[in-house]
């Protein structure tokens, strides 16, 4: 039992990394007056999990030693790819819309 819940608090501390970043882009759109900054995380945050999932298991085929370490590196470069380019990609739309 408590090995289940260690498993269930470390997917919860990485799902926390993995959205974090994008949400507090998004809420800084959001407190700007960009109404869909915070909409667009139902689109975001599937697509950076399914992303990180991806990666995860691509570098497991290939033969990495360390699970842990990479699967953590991934996590976090995804996130803060997914907050950056969201970031550029509502400044665009900004742009776009003056």
């Amino acid at each position: 039992m408590p090995r289940l819940i260690l498993t269930c608090v470390i997917l919860g501390v990485l799902f926390c990394t993995l959205w974090t970043p994008a949400f507090f882009v998004a809420r800084h759109f959001w407190r700007k007056g960009d109404w869909g900054a915070l909409r667009a995380l139902k689109v975001l945050c599937p697509l950076q999990l399914v992303l990180a999932g991806g990666l995860i298991f691509a570098a497991d085929a290939a033969g990495f030693t360390n699970p842990a370490a990479y699967s953590i590196a991934i996590i976090v470069g995804v996130s803060l790819a997914g907050a950056a380019a969201f970031a550029a990609w509502r400044l665009l739309l900004g742009f776009i819309a003056r």
